[in-house]
């Protein structure tokens, strides 16, 4: 009797290249940041006005956000050894799908809360493995460009939910909050069902243990954490009172305040791409001191409360705002696999994450204290001068990080 006869062979699909990868993750990041934690500042006002009473659990809200987004780093880099970062960006866009989600919903505080927490926590599996799993598609020639690519989602989130919030308020008036959260959660969705399609994790062995402290083997590790704590202290005072600045300090009108904040969206979405490809060309450190030497002269303009100086404010804060994490992603690639890449820069992160956590409050404290945005806008002018000196320590040269898709030079 003959055995019976074979199957055909299951063949797994090859791995998809960075044509496919890099647009997955440039929507990825908009989820994570656009939607996940900087939408939040664009419906404040009709949030606490709706359902909140309250600018201090306002405030709260957004701390319990930033935690969350704290806690998901901290996990990532934990588990970096375990989870691979394509299921980690897969797994976040399902949790800040359903943060926002709940947001759309909630009836109470408690419940603006819970969604608050998820979006924060799933934002961070999104976006700390996301420029590690860029940098490995891609040649090392590229790989600034690359990681500057997926994090210019964060300037097309930002865009989105401006966008989005100006045409809800326009059509439903300015006190509609829940529909711009429901449609977020729709596109995140969206977003999260093609990540499951495209990015799939790759079985590739790992060599010894995977730990937080991997970030001592890269070179130039201590300027690359203390210059993005104070990028992350500089960030946090300019992004959470530049409107309020313009409006109460300079007396611009509401308006004029928000095209200056769009603005700004707008070069977040280029600067990760521009500064990323020219620290390809000139090296790390000299692009990111630069970018960081870039953001203090836009913090100081803040200040002088008048045009054209606030649209060139804009303009250079949101091309340093991408343009220099996407440089220290590319930074850390450059000697790590993405699975050392995630727990390394997750370990940053957590330093940017605590910088953010105290700016607001010193920020508020300042201006409570002497009348006006100015001071502190000068407190987040000297932590970016600071990030720029730090800077200045990192090596010349590139790492000898293998690029895991060597093959696709030629894309």
């Amino acid at each position: 009797m003959l055995p019976p006869r074979a199957g055909p062979a299951r063949q797994r699909s090859p791995a998809p290249g960075p044509r496919v990868l890099i647009p997955i993750l440039v929507l990825a990041a908009a989820v994570a940041q656009g939607f996940g934690r900087f939408g939040y500042a664009l419906l404040l006002p009709a949030v606490n006005a709706d359902l909140v009473h309250s600018y201090a659990v306002a405030g709260l809200l957004g701390t319990l956000n930033l935690t969350a987004y704290l806690g998901g780093t901290l996990l990532v880099s934990l588990t970096a050894g375990r989870l691979a970062p394509a299921a980690s960006v897969r797994l976040g866009l399902l949790l800040t799908t359903a943060g926002v989600s709940v947001l759309a919903l909630a009836p109470t505080v408690p419940v603006l809360m819970a969604g608050m927490v998820l979006a924060g926590f799933g934002g961070a599996m999104i976006w700390v493995p996301a420029p590690g799993i860029a940098g490995s598609a891609v040649h090392v020639s590229r790989r600034g460009l690359a990681i500057g690519l997926a994090g210019s989602g964060i300037g097309v989130g930002v865009i989105v939910s401006s966008g989005l919030t100006a045409l809800v308020h326009a059509v439903a008036g300015p006190g509609s909050w829940r529909p711009v959260w429901g449609i977020e959660a729709v596109l995140a969705a969206l977003v999260a069902a093609a990540a499951a399609r495209w990015l799939r994790p790759e079985d590739l062995p790992v060599s010894g243990p995977v730990r937080i402290s991997t970030l001592r083997t890269v070179p130039g590790w201590i300027g690359s954490t203390l210059s993005y704590g104070g990028y992350g202290l500089a960030i946090a005072i300019f992004m959470t009172f530049l409107v309020a600045a313009y409006e109460d300090d300079a007396g611009f009108g509401s308006g004029h305040a928000s095209a200056v904040f769009a603005v700004v969206g707008v070069c977040i979405a280029a600067g990760g791409i521009l500064l990323g490809r020219w620290s390809d060309a000139v090296g790390r450190r000299v692009a990111m001191t630069w970018a960081y030497v870039g953001m203090t002269a836009a913090i100081l303009l803040v200040p002088v409360g008048a045009e054209p100086w606030a649209v060139l404010s804009a303009v250079l804060f949101g091309l340093a705002m991408s343009g220099a994490p996407a440089v220290l992603a590319a930074h850390l690639a450059d000697w790590l696999d993405p699975r050392r890449f995630a727990a390394a820069f997750g370990a940053v992160t957590l330093v940017f994450g605590l910088a953010q956590l105290v700016g607001p409050q010193l920020g508020g404290w300042i201006a409570d204290r002497t009348g006006s945005f100015s001071v502190a806008f000068l407190v987040a002018a000297g932590a970016s001068l600071c990030a720029a000196v730090a800077s200045a320590t990192l090596p010349r040269r590139r790492g000898p990080a293998p690029s895991r898709v060597a093959a696709t030079e030629g894309s």
